[in-house]
């Protein structure tokens, strides 16, 4: 039986990547990139659960499956990215820049002391956007994420921006909630993953580029129990023709707050729908940006899963049970949903 994701043993050394971080910051952007190569050649060639899993996205992306070439390419976007965290978490002189496009839609929410749900995915960098919340007080985005993931990568880099880790909240228990509330309260922004379940977690099925996946369901609760607005948020490596690159951090309306309990079912399927349709089309847009470097569609049936439609109640739910007949329980997010 294959490995769910979240039990993937992480890649690398404490050590190696402590060194890596030293030379990076030391020798500068320019060669830092240089010494991806032969690092990334590493993984490409003996990582081959990575490629099978980007294979099948490619073909479910183009049609047809990609070439060697376009598969390490993706993988070495991938290591730019990481590269870049060290520059951006340290604002070091070769951080590259970034552009913000959206956030005119977000920051009315802001200033009424509300807050808003970034309900995001493992698609360009969320680091990017921690840099630019570092200068930016009114892009103060507090992660919800599992912090048991790429513990040694995010260990080496902790020492750059010590503080950045006061921005991450380990997934669960009515403290991370409470603390969510107030952040909101505050008018603050909480950023969330929407694409990868956790094992036994509820999920909905959805059709994503051509063939049905499951998703999580704890996010579009925890975003219906908060009744704040809903965002889809990136932030997009972008090159140029030139070799340079810069980010785009992308802000795109999803749903507004959730209503009353008795209809928060329907505004959920509704929810789910626009994520996934969102994430869709940004994966055509961009589809080197796509980092989850395993079977998406098949890994997920490890578990197995529970399945649920948006709106039901049950073992790990957010919030309350929307009081509707199994009969009239939305059947579709995107595609279908059910249990």
């Amino acid at each position: 039986m294959a490995e769910a994701w979240f039990e993937k043993r992480e890649r690398g050394s404490g050590w190696g990547l402590r060194i890596g971080r030293t030379l990076a910051l030391a020798l500068g952007r320019r060669a830092g990139r240089a010494l991806l190569w032969p690092i990334t050649a590493y993984f490409f060639c003996f990582l081959r659960e990575g490629r099978v899993g980007l294979r099948r996205y490619y073909e479910a992306l183009e049609g047809h499956p990609p070439s060697v070439a376009a598969l390490f390419a993706h993988y070495l976007t991938f290591a730019r990215t990481i590269l870049d965290r060290a520059y951006l978490l340290a604002r070091h002189p070769d951080a590259p820049p970034y552009d913000i496009r959206g956030f005119e839609a977000v920051s009315p929410f802001l200033g009424q002391g509300r807050g808003a749900v970034l309900l995001g995915a493992h698609l360009g960098s969320f680091d990017a956007a921690r840099a630019a919340a570092s200068l930016r007080p009114d892009l103060k985005v507090q992660v919800i994420m599992n912090v048991g993931v790429s513990r040694k990568l995010n260990e080496a880099l902790r020492v750059l921006d010590p503080g950045a880790q006061d921005s991450i909240l380990s997934l669960g228990g009515a403290a991370s909630l409470l603390r969510v509330k107030e952040i909101l309260a505050d008018g603050g922004l909480v950023g969330l993953m929407g694409d990868r379940p956790l094992g036994g977690e509820l999920t909905y099925e959805a059709e994503f580029l051509g063939r049905m996946a499951r998703f999580p369901l704890g996010p579009l609760r925890l975003a219906a129990t908060l009744q704040v607005p809903v965002f889809f948020f990136t932030a997009l490596y972008r090159k140029a023709a030139s070799g340079a690159c810069r980010y785009e951090l992308v802000f795109e309306p999803l749903c507004g707050p959730a209503p009353e309990v008795a209809l928060r079912g329907e505004w959920m399927r509704r929810l789910g729908e626009r994520y996934v349709d969102t994430l869709q089309a940004y994966c055509r847009a961009a589809p080197d940006n796509w980092f989850n470097f395993y079977d998406f569609w098949q890994a997920q049936d490890v578990g197995p899963p529970r399945r649920a439609t948006p709106g039901d109640g049950g073992p790990g739910r957010v919030g309350g049970r929307a009081p509707m007949e199994r009969s009239d329980a939305p059947r579709d997010v995107g595609a279908r949903g059910e249990r």
